[in-house]
C-alpha cells in the first residue's frame, strides 16, 4: 500500500523554509527518515506475504500489520506535508502545492484506517493470533449472529 513517501520527498526538495530547501532542515530530515523507515518496513512486509503466497503457503499477519501501519503512516505523512505548506495547506485547489495531493490524502486517511478492519480490530487480530494474547471475554462467541437476542427483535 503506497503511503505517498516519494511525493513527500519531492515536495520537501522543492518547498522552502526560511529561503532554503525544506530538506536541508534537520527536523524535516528526521521526519523524512522516520517515514522512510516505515515505508521500507511496509515494502518488505508486503514482499513477505507475496513470497508466502508464491510458495503456496498461507500468509501470516503481514497484511494486518501492513494495513495498520500504512493507514497511520498515510495520515502522519499528509499532516506533516500540510504543516510544511503552512497557510497554503488549508486550501485545496489547482493552485495548491502538489495539486492538493496531501489534502486529499489527509481527507482519505480516516477511511483507510476503518475500511477492511479498523485499527482496533487489527490490533485485536494481531494480539490474539500473532502474540497469543487472550481474546476479549464474549458471552456470544459461539452463538450464530442470527441467534443473538436483541431488544425489539422477535424470534419466530
Amino acid at each position: 500500500m503506497s503511503t505517498g513517501f516519494p511525493e513527500l520527498f519531492r515536495f520537501c526538495m522543492d518547498a522552502e523554509i526560511d529561503g532554503r530547501p525544506a530538506v536541508e532542515d534537520s527536523a524535516v530530515r528526521s521526519r523524512l527518515a522516520q517515514i522512510a523507515v516505515r515505508q521500507s518496513g511496509l515494502k518488505y512486509t508486503g514482499m513477505r506475504a507475496i513470497s508466502a503466497l508464491s510458495k503456496g503457503e498461507t500468509p501470516g499477519p503481514e497484511n494486518s500489520i501492513g494495513k495498520l501501519v500504512a493507514g497511520a503512516t498515510m495520515q502522519d505523512l499528509s499532516m506533516f506535508a500540510l504543516d510544511l505548506q503552512g497557510e497554503a495547506g488549508v486550501v485545496r485547489n489547482e493552485d495548491s502545492p502538489q495539486e492538493g495531493r496531501f489534502q486529499a490524502m489527509l481527507m482519505r486517511s480516516p477511511a483507510t484506517r476503518i475500511e477492511g478492519g479498523s485499527d482496533e480490530i487489527l490490533r485485536n487480530i494481531i494480539g490474539e493470533r500473532v502474540l497469543g494474547l487472550p481474546g476479549d471475554i464474549r458471552v456470544d462467541k459461539d452463538v450464530a449472529f442470527k441467534d443473538i437476542p436483541t431488544s425489539g427483535r422477535r424470534k419466530n
